[in-house]
């Protein structure tokens, strides 16, 4: 057995590594820039975690989410790897404590915001680290193409500049050939290796629902069918996540709302809740779901419409990430794509911006009226091909296959487990 298999069953318990991260990890090694687009479920974080241990130095991880840290953190430490985050959550005392390890070399990992890592302050303190790699998670969100646009990641290219010749890996599971041209341009990657692992998500289920009058029952009907399994129910609204939790919880279900409104102390509840299988149902805004590790989640339903692809492969992949089947349930109604047109004119600040977002609307809701596989669809829209029927989508299964269908009021689909 090799160093790399020997680091990854002694720290990670893996005996095998994932498609690509093995190739990855290597190029990593060897000095050459990465760009990585691997599903949800696919491995991303040992593809920098696994060379952070081999090497003698500090690996800068630029994560845009502090509970995503926190998570990071507390897992590798009860691993027995030094890892550390330095964010805005922080006290005084906790930043002075992570600085004194800095200089010990008692740090491997060190994840930081994107705000926090293009500072003066963090770029001075850098120059006098060994720092062995940089790893942007999340990096479609340097992209003006991409859904999750935020502009501070434009700025983290100085990171290359402040750090010639350590190499850079930048991680995402949503980006379609556009998005990881401009990934690569803006981040100034030299010659990158550009690794894509597939789209297709076997076990998941996908389905479209067309809200009909009373678009609850249909979703009550939905969770009953799923026989008490973990899922997400999301909304586009506070208002709507907590209505739905609320009347969840009247017909007997043990649902809790969750949305950037609550407080810091009552998203962690609910959070804790749901890891732990005291809640079977969280109801949602997107702001939940990402780095929320629970593998046997068995249905990610969208009440409300998404506003890009991006974003619903992103969310209905929260599904089955241990291998075991999870349905993928989207409501439709013509409504949502105009409400969400009507903020796509009024929010974004210029044309170009206007212009991408909707278009990635459009693609969104031809998902959602098409009448054929929607598996074939989904995978296209990232650059994948597929050949239909899919076996596991309303448009392929037959009657009697994974996913049953049912004609109901308005040509709705109706899809469940069993």
């Amino acid at each position: 057995m090799d160093r790399l298999h020997l680091i990854l069953q002694r720290y990670f318990g893996h005996a095998t590594f994932n498609p690509y991260q093995r190739e990855i990890i290597q190029d990593l090694l060897a000095g050459r820039d990465v760009l990585a687009v691997l599903a949800t479920g696919g491995g991303k974080s040992l593809c920098y975690q696994v060379p952070a241990v081999m090497g003698n130095g500090v690996t800068l991880v630029i994560s845009p989410l502090i509970a995503l840290m926190k998570d990071q953190v507390d897992d590798l430490q009860a691993r027995g790897i030094g890892a550390e985050a330095l964010n805005s959550s922080g006290s005084y005392r906790t930043t002075c404590r992570i600085l004194s390890e800095l200089e010990e070399n008692l740090i491997q990992i060190l994840y930081v915001s994107p705000e926090k890592a293009v500072s003066d302050d963090f770029l001075a303190l850098v120059a006098s680290l060994p720092v062995t790699l940089i790893a942007i998670d999340e990096a479609h969100c340097i992209s003006m193409w991409g859904h999750q646009f935020r502009p501070e990641y434009r700025s983290l290219a100085v990171l290359k500049e402040r750090l010639p010749g350590v190499p850079t890996v930048a991680l995402t599971a949503t980006a379609t050939p556009d998005v990881r041209d401009d990934i690569a341009r803006q981040l100034d990657l030299a010659d990158p290796a550009v690794y894509v692992g597939s789209f297709n998500r076997e076990n998941l289920r996908y389905a479209v629902i067309a809200k009909g009058e009373d678009p609850y029952a249909e979703l009550r009907t939905c969770l009953q069918d799923q026989k008490g399994g973990a899922g997400i129910v999301y909304t586009a609204t506070r208002d709507g996540a907590e209505t739905l939790s609320a009347r969840l919880q009247a017909d007997g279900m043990a649902a809790l709302p969750y949305h950037a409104g609550m407080t810091a102390a009552a998203r962690a509840r609910t959070q804790d809740r749901f890891l732990h299988g005291k809640a079977g149902v969280v109801c949602a805004t997107s702001a939940f779901g990402m780095g929320i590790d629970k593998p046997d989640v068995r249905f990610v339903v969208h009440y409300d419409m998404p506003d890009t692809l991006e974003a619903y492969y992103q969310e209905s992949g929260r599904a089955g990430r241990d291998g075991a089947t999870g349905d993928c349930i989207l409501f439709y109604h013509d409504d949502d794509a105009k409400r969400l047109r009507s903020f796509i004119d009024r929010d974004l600040p210029s044309e170009f911006r206007r212009d991408v977002a909707r278009s990635k609307l459009q693609s969104m809701v031809e998902y959602c009226t098409a009448t054929g596989c929607r598996r074939e669809r989904l995978l296209a829209y990232f650059g994948e091909d597929f050949n239909a029927p899919c076996g596991g989508c309303d448009a392929c299964a037959p009657q009697t296959g994974k996913v049953r269908q049912g004609r109901r009021k308005r040509g709705a689909v109706r899809s469940a487990s069993g």
